[in-house]
Protein backbone atom coordinates (compact mmCIF):
# COMPACT_ATOMS: atom_id res chain seq x y z
CA UNK A 1 0.00 0.00 0.00
CA UNK A 2 1.32 3.53 -0.33
CA UNK A 3 0.65 4.29 3.22
CA UNK A 4 2.84 2.04 4.10
CA UNK A 5 5.60 2.53 1.55
CA UNK A 6 5.74 6.46 2.61
CA UNK A 7 5.65 5.02 6.54
CA UNK A 8 8.34 2.95 5.80
CA UNK A 9 10.57 5.83 3.74
CA UNK A 10 9.74 8.33 6.66
CA UNK A 11 11.54 5.44 9.10
CA UNK A 12 14.27 4.96 7.14
CA UNK A 13 14.58 8.86 6.67
CA UNK A 14 14.57 9.35 10.06
CA UNK A 15 17.94 7.31 10.85
CA UNK A 16 19.37 10.13 8.57
CA UNK A 17 18.08 13.17 8.89
CA UNK A 18 17.90 15.95 11.40
CA UNK A 19 14.46 15.87 13.51
CA UNK A 20 13.58 19.65 12.26
CA UNK A 21 14.20 18.35 8.23
CA UNK A 22 12.47 14.65 9.65
CA UNK A 23 9.33 16.95 10.82
CA UNK A 24 9.25 18.84 7.56
CA UNK A 25 9.21 15.62 5.72
CA UNK A 26 6.81 14.35 7.70
CA UNK A 27 4.58 17.34 7.14
CA UNK A 28 4.89 17.06 3.59
CA UNK A 29 3.90 13.26 3.62
CA UNK A 30 0.90 14.24 5.73
CA UNK A 31 0.15 17.20 3.85
CA UNK A 32 -1.57 18.07 0.88
CA UNK A 33 1.48 19.64 -0.91
CA UNK A 34 5.06 18.49 -3.18
CA UNK A 35 7.50 20.55 -2.63
CA UNK A 36 9.78 21.25 -6.36
CA UNK A 37 12.89 19.44 -6.35
CA UNK A 38 15.61 21.06 -8.51
CA UNK A 39 13.66 23.03 -11.40
CA UNK A 40 10.34 21.53 -10.17
CA UNK A 41 7.65 23.91 -8.96
CA UNK A 42 5.72 22.90 -6.03
CA UNK A 43 2.66 21.18 -6.34
CA UNK A 44 -0.45 22.37 -4.36
CA UNK A 45 -3.52 20.12 -3.98
CA UNK A 46 -2.13 16.44 -3.75
CA UNK A 47 -3.41 13.92 -1.87
CA UNK A 48 -1.40 12.80 1.20
CA UNK A 49 0.67 10.06 1.17
CA UNK A 50 0.64 9.13 5.02
CA UNK A 51 -1.46 9.66 7.98
CA UNK A 52 -0.16 9.54 11.65
CA UNK A 53 -2.41 6.80 12.50
CA UNK A 54 -0.78 5.04 9.78
CA UNK A 55 2.88 5.88 10.70
CA UNK A 56 1.78 5.05 14.42
CA UNK A 57 1.00 1.46 13.26
CA UNK A 58 3.60 0.62 11.68
CA UNK A 59 6.35 2.18 14.48
CA UNK A 60 3.88 -0.27 16.49
CA UNK A 61 4.92 -3.01 14.31
CA UNK A 62 8.26 -2.02 13.41
CA UNK A 63 9.54 -0.91 17.05
CA UNK A 64 13.16 -2.22 16.33
CA UNK A 65 13.53 -0.83 12.88
CA UNK A 66 16.56 1.60 11.96
CA UNK A 67 15.40 4.89 12.47
CA UNK A 68 12.30 3.67 14.50
CA UNK A 69 13.29 6.02 17.45
CA UNK A 70 13.91 9.05 15.88
CA UNK A 71 10.54 8.67 13.66
CA UNK A 72 8.59 8.21 17.71
CA UNK A 73 10.46 11.23 18.63
CA UNK A 74 8.98 13.31 15.48
CA UNK A 75 5.44 11.76 15.59
CA UNK A 76 5.25 14.09 18.71
CA UNK A 77 5.15 17.14 16.90
CA UNK A 78 3.60 15.73 13.69
CA UNK A 79 0.64 17.10 12.72
CA UNK A 80 -1.10 16.53 9.20
CA UNK A 81 -3.39 18.67 6.32
CA UNK A 82 -0.67 21.28 6.06
CA UNK A 83 -1.29 22.83 2.86
CA UNK A 84 1.52 24.30 1.98
CA UNK A 85 5.44 24.08 3.07
CA UNK A 86 5.00 27.62 4.97
CA UNK A 87 2.17 26.44 6.49
CA UNK A 88 4.14 23.75 7.94
CA UNK A 89 6.96 26.10 8.94
CA UNK A 90 4.36 28.54 10.59
CA UNK A 91 3.66 25.04 12.68
CA UNK A 92 6.57 23.82 13.85
CA UNK A 93 7.94 27.74 14.46
CA UNK A 94 5.34 28.91 16.61
CA UNK A 95 3.94 24.92 18.31
CA UNK A 96 7.35 23.28 18.80
CA UNK A 97 8.80 23.14 22.58
CA UNK A 98 11.03 26.42 23.65
CA UNK A 99 13.95 23.55 23.79
CA UNK A 100 13.46 22.75 20.14
CA UNK A 101 13.82 26.88 19.19
CA UNK A 102 10.07 26.93 18.99
CA UNK A 103 7.45 29.65 21.28
CA UNK A 104 6.08 26.52 23.15
CA UNK A 105 2.46 27.16 22.21
CA UNK A 106 1.44 23.53 21.21
CA UNK A 107 1.33 22.26 18.08
CA UNK A 108 -2.07 23.05 16.59
CA UNK A 109 -4.19 21.81 14.40
CA UNK A 110 -4.17 22.42 10.70
CA UNK A 111 -6.57 22.43 7.80
CA UNK A 112 -9.35 22.62 10.69
CA UNK A 113 -12.97 23.20 9.15
CA UNK A 114 -15.78 24.88 10.94
CA UNK A 115 -19.70 25.04 9.57
CA UNK A 116 -20.95 28.41 9.31
CA UNK A 117 -23.88 29.32 11.20
CA UNK A 118 -26.40 31.86 9.26
CA UNK A 119 -24.25 35.32 10.28
CA UNK A 120 -21.18 33.68 9.47
CA UNK A 121 -22.51 32.29 5.98
CA UNK A 122 -24.19 36.05 5.51
CA UNK A 123 -20.75 37.33 5.71
CA UNK A 124 -18.51 34.38 3.84
CA UNK A 125 -21.23 33.42 1.28
CA UNK A 126 -19.81 29.34 2.20
CA UNK A 127 -20.91 26.87 4.56
CA UNK A 128 -17.76 25.62 5.71
CA UNK A 129 -14.36 27.53 6.55
CA UNK A 130 -10.88 26.73 6.91
CA UNK A 131 -8.91 27.46 9.63
CA UNK A 132 -4.85 27.20 8.53
CA UNK A 133 -3.67 26.95 12.12
CA UNK A 134 -5.94 26.08 15.37
CA UNK A 135 -6.00 25.87 19.05
CA UNK A 136 -9.32 24.22 20.04
CA UNK A 137 -8.74 24.86 23.83
CA UNK A 138 -8.53 28.90 22.77
CA UNK A 139 -10.94 29.29 19.79
CA UNK A 140 -7.98 30.67 18.11
CA UNK A 141 -7.05 30.21 14.59
CA UNK A 142 -4.03 31.41 12.63
CA UNK A 143 -4.36 32.80 8.54
CA UNK A 144 -1.38 32.28 6.87
CA UNK A 145 -0.93 34.89 4.04
CA UNK A 146 1.22 34.37 1.08
CA UNK A 147 2.31 36.37 -1.38
CA UNK A 148 1.64 33.88 -3.90
CA UNK A 149 -2.22 33.56 -3.16
CA UNK A 150 -3.53 36.65 -0.74
CA UNK A 151 -2.53 39.45 -2.53
CA UNK A 152 -4.63 41.60 -4.85
CA UNK A 153 -7.88 43.57 -3.95
CA UNK A 154 -9.71 40.19 -4.71
CA UNK A 155 -7.77 38.64 -2.20
CA UNK A 156 -7.77 40.71 0.04
CA UNK A 157 -11.45 40.95 -0.08
CA UNK A 158 -12.16 37.47 1.09
CA UNK A 159 -9.65 37.17 3.49
CA UNK A 160 -10.92 39.86 5.33
CA UNK A 161 -14.73 38.20 5.06
CA UNK A 162 -13.78 34.83 5.97
CA UNK A 163 -11.75 36.49 9.10
CA UNK A 164 -14.68 38.47 9.77
CA UNK A 165 -17.32 35.50 9.59
CA UNK A 166 -14.83 33.38 11.81
CA UNK A 167 -14.94 36.08 14.45
CA UNK A 168 -19.15 36.17 14.28
CA UNK A 169 -18.55 32.40 15.50
CA UNK A 170 -16.29 33.76 18.33
CA UNK A 171 -12.88 32.34 16.11
CA UNK A 172 -10.12 34.86 17.28
CA UNK A 173 -8.17 34.83 14.02
CA UNK A 174 -4.54 35.85 13.90
CA UNK A 175 -2.98 36.75 10.50
CA UNK A 176 0.49 35.87 9.58
CA UNK A 177 2.22 37.46 6.40
CA UNK A 178 5.38 36.33 4.46
CA UNK A 179 6.70 39.66 5.59
CA UNK A 180 6.80 38.72 9.70
CA UNK A 181 7.41 34.88 9.01
CA UNK A 182 10.55 36.31 7.72
CA UNK A 183 11.02 38.56 10.43
CA UNK A 184 12.09 37.27 14.19
CA UNK A 185 10.75 40.72 15.88
CA UNK A 186 7.41 40.16 14.08
CA UNK A 187 7.35 36.55 15.33
CA UNK A 188 8.11 37.52 18.85
CA UNK A 189 5.47 39.34 18.76
CA UNK A 190 2.99 37.71 17.08
CA UNK A 191 4.05 34.69 19.51
CA UNK A 192 3.13 36.72 22.48
CA UNK A 193 -0.12 37.65 21.69
CA UNK A 194 -1.40 34.17 20.85
CA UNK A 195 0.41 33.34 24.16
CA UNK A 196 -1.74 35.34 25.98
CA UNK A 197 -4.65 34.18 24.20
CA UNK A 198 -3.76 30.72 24.90
CA UNK A 199 -3.33 31.77 28.85
CA UNK A 200 0.57 30.12 28.77
CA UNK A 201 3.00 31.93 30.72
CA UNK A 202 6.07 33.07 29.39
CA UNK A 203 8.84 31.87 32.22
CA UNK A 204 10.80 29.19 31.03
CA UNK A 205 13.39 26.98 32.56
CA UNK A 206 15.23 26.29 28.81
CA UNK A 207 18.85 28.42 28.47
CA UNK A 208 19.81 30.12 26.02
CA UNK A 209 16.29 30.78 24.29
CA UNK A 210 17.64 33.54 21.49
CA UNK A 211 19.71 30.93 20.43
CA UNK A 212 17.77 27.95 20.04
CA UNK A 213 15.15 30.07 18.21
CA UNK A 214 17.97 31.28 15.78
CA UNK A 215 19.20 28.13 14.56
CA UNK A 216 15.14 26.98 14.40
CA UNK A 217 15.03 29.81 12.21
CA UNK A 218 18.16 28.59 10.44
CA UNK A 219 16.89 25.25 10.43
CA UNK A 220 13.45 26.16 8.44
CA UNK A 221 15.61 28.20 6.25
CA UNK A 222 14.07 31.80 7.70
CA UNK A 223 15.68 34.88 7.98
CA UNK A 224 15.25 37.32 10.61
CA UNK A 225 14.23 40.61 8.37
CA UNK A 226 11.77 40.88 6.26
CA UNK A 227 11.88 41.65 2.63
CA UNK A 228 11.64 45.22 2.41
CA UNK A 229 8.46 46.97 0.65
CA UNK A 230 10.50 48.28 -2.21
CA UNK A 231 12.23 44.96 -2.91
CA UNK A 232 10.83 43.73 -6.24
CA UNK A 233 9.73 40.04 -6.02
CA UNK A 234 12.80 37.48 -5.86
CA UNK A 235 14.76 39.84 -4.21
CA UNK A 236 16.04 39.98 -0.54
CA UNK A 237 18.09 42.27 1.82
CA UNK A 238 21.63 42.27 1.06
CA UNK A 239 23.17 39.18 2.93
CA UNK A 240 19.97 37.77 3.63
CA UNK A 241 18.50 34.63 1.70
CA UNK A 242 14.98 34.51 1.60
CA UNK A 243 13.43 31.03 1.90
CA UNK A 244 10.92 30.51 -0.63
CA UNK A 245 8.58 27.64 -1.64
CA UNK A 246 10.62 24.56 -2.86
CA UNK A 247 14.07 26.54 -2.89
CA UNK A 248 16.89 23.76 -2.32
CA UNK A 249 18.29 23.92 1.78
CA UNK A 250 22.08 24.16 1.77
CA UNK A 251 24.12 24.33 4.56
CA UNK A 252 21.36 23.02 7.30
CA UNK A 253 22.65 22.80 10.58
CA UNK A 254 21.70 19.07 12.87
CA UNK A 255 19.94 18.69 15.43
Amino acid sequence: MRTTTAALSFVRAAAALPLIDLLELGFELCGTYRRGRGALPTRYGVDPLLTIRRLTDFLRRNPGMHGAKQARRALRYLVEKAESPREAKCALLFGLPRALGGYGLGMPVMGHEVACTGEAYAIAETRVLRCDLYWPSARLGMEYQSRAFHEGELHRARDSRRVNALRAMGIEVVPVTDNELESLFACDTIAQSVRQALGKRERTRVENVRERKLRLRRQLCLPLEPRRAFDLPGEGIAGEGIAGEGIPREGVSGE
